[in-house]
């Protein structure tokens, strides 16, 4: 075995080097690479490096992963996604837990506290492995990829309760029976301290970091450096308590997602994350014994087990929020998988005595496969749908009116040519994906290409109004041309005070008539494009960009943005 410590670092970064560049290419999660480099270099492999020298270094990138978890799951966030997140996120993440409990505890006779952790770790999907499906597919607008989303979400926020109960569970008090009323006292203790604490710091992080870097100051060295602060002094802190590090980062995640450097320190921190995860999950790989792959065929016969347990669990929930059934299914197919978090429990439940490091090498393995399977279980998803399509007689309204089911407050493209698809570029880099695409038919179609589900239909026509759950929309962009069909539309909607109606028109002469049947917005085409022009011109002759700011946002106010047409200049 290799002693030089820098022999050592040159030997990680050259497989990680080499992992990512042949994963990428294969469009595989890198996390599998880790894992398998993990085995070939460990102490049951060619006995390069030790285990407990990358675990150091993996316990601070399992921080950083709970960390840039929690800056996605920011209070606004959790309320706009609340019904499909607290109600179909924590049934999935409960029953899921039941059941598997029962199979350990009463099939493979484990211990409580052993079918705990394990039912625990099961029950949760690969944060990194279904992202990264939602991402390279595009699935981000679709029905499947926010149902997803929201499932994740929940599981992400039980990691708390998980991370808090395997210290406690190991505690002598609790050996005779986890149900017992000490050990959710302790419970209640501990997140009581850990919602102080939330409470606590959000309250001053917000005005630390104004003081700090008031606006106008660039000063980003600042708020990355006070950013890595609060992450290992959260980490830190929570250890302290006797909780887990990973603990600290996932609410140190949630405090900053509440500021205005929540994106800044996501892209500052996400190659330290990545790499520092990698050594994780090569730490993973190291501890899988050799003779667990005897027992391969009960390796692949569990994690079938696991994935048609999950994946049954998973659509029949859904099918019980009204989802549609192709839904349902690719839902549970894309998160059958076991994710990286039952690899942080179980290695802290194997460290705390409460599971058999055997057992545990067995689990890692299963979930491992499971991982594996993931692109093909989500392809096996989509070809599943278009059978069943294809055979059953359903009509487009209904499957309209169901994939809109989960939205609220969501956005509408009505019109999707050239500018429909800006506007929706434009949202997407805003992470605002709660939006549906609806192209003017006069008939009803339901047409979803690679990337996005696009509704035909037409919208004065109140029942397809109602199917795209117009009374729930915040927002409807009119970007057609057919002045006839959008003041149709607006006689429609004149009811809905809390829908805003964005409309484009050529110019501004008929801006009035469009006011007057509840429009709140009009951006005149013409117009638009020549205050466009006209600043470029301005840039090129120096003048600031502060300047150019206030020139925009005063020929807009007085010139297209009133509610009547007295202060419309008379162009032409």
């Amino acid at each position: 075995m290799i002693d030089n410590i820098l022999l050592i670092v040159i030997i990680l970064i050259a497989f990680a080097v080499l992992i990512i560049g042949i994963f990428e290419k294969l469009n595989l999660s890198p996390v599998l690479g880790y894992l398998i480099s993990g085995v070939f270099i460990g102490e049951h492999g060619l006995n390069l490096v030790s285990h407990s020298i990358t675990e150091h270094f993996g316990e601070f990138g399992v921080v950083f992963l709970l960390f840039v978890i929690g800056l996605e799951l920011s209070f606004d966030r959790l309320k706009t996604m609340r019904k499909y997140v607290f109600g179909l996120g924590t049934l999935q993440v409960l029953v899921t837990f039941f059941v598997i409990f029962i199979i350990t505890r009463w099939i493979f006779f484990l211990s409580n506290k052993a079918s705990v952790i394990i039912a625990g770790g099961l029950s949760l999907s690969s944060t990194a492995i279904v992202m990264q499906s939602i991402f390279e597919k595009k699935m981000q607008s679709l029905q499947v990829g926010r149902i997803a989303i929201s499932i994740l979400i929940l599981q992400d926020l039980a990691v708390i309760p998980l991370l808090i109960a395997v210290p406690l569970l190991s505690n002598e008090i609790f050996s005779l029976n986890f149900l017992e009323g000490k050990f959710w006292i302790n419970i209640l203790i501990k997140g009581t301290l850990v919602i102080s604490i939330i409470i606590i710091i959000r309250s001053l992080l917000r005005p630390v970091f104004k003081f700090f870097q008031p606006q106008g100051n660039e000063n980003s060295e600042l708020a990355i450096a006070m950013t890595f602060l609060i992450v290992l002094f959260s980490a830190w802190g929570m250890s302290y308590f006797g909780l887990s590090y990973a603990l600290g980062g996932f609410i140190a995640g949630i405090l900053v997602a509440e500021t205005d450097f929540r994106k800044k320190a996501e892209h500052s921190i996400e190659p330290f994350k990545n790499l520092l995860l990698g050594l994780f999950f090569m730490s993973v790989g190291m501890q899988i014994e050799p003779h667990v792959y005897s027992k391969i065929h009960i390796i692949f016969s569990i994690c079938i087990l696991l994935i048609v347990v999950k994946a049954t669990i998973i659509t029949l929930l859904c099918v019980l929020f009204k989802f549609h059934y192709t839904t349902s299914i690719r839902s549970g197919l894309l998160l059958s998988q076991g994710g990286e978090f039952a690899f942080i429990l179980f290695n802290m439940g194997a460290n705390h005595n409460l599971l058999d490091p055997y057992v545990a090498s067995i689990l890692l393995s299963v979930i491992t496969c499971s991982m594996a399977l993931t692109p093909l279980l989500a392809l096996l998803g989509n070809k599943l749908v278009e059978s069943f399509e294809t055979n059953m007689g359903i009509s487009p309204l209904q499957i309209i009116e169901k994939s809109t089911r989960d939205l609220n407050n969501h956005v509408i493209i009505a019109g999707f040519g050239k500018v429909g698809k800006i506007a929706t570029k434009v949202l997407e880099a805003e992470e605002i994906n709660n939006y549906i695409i609806v192209e003017i038919k006069d008939y009803i179609v339901n047409k979803e290409k690679k990337d996005k589900v696009i509704f035909q239909g037409d919208i004065s026509n109140p029942t397809f109004l109602n199917a795209i759950g117009i009374e729930r929309a915040s927002v409807i962009l009119l970007t057609m041309r057919n002045e006839f069909t959008i003041k149709k539309f607006l006689k429609q909607v004149n009811n809905f005070d809390s829908l805003d109606v964005i409309i484009r028109l050529r110019d501004l002469k008929k801006s009035k008539d469009f006011y007057d049947l509840g429009a709140n917005l009009i951006i005149p085409q013409d117009y638009e494009m020549g205050l466009q022009l006209g600043n470029a011109v301005l840039k090129y002759l120096g003048v600031s960009e502060y300047e150019i700011t206030r020139i925009k946002k005063q020929f807009r106010s007085t010139n297209y943005l009133g509610k009547t047409s007295e202060n419309i200049m008379n162009i032409e």
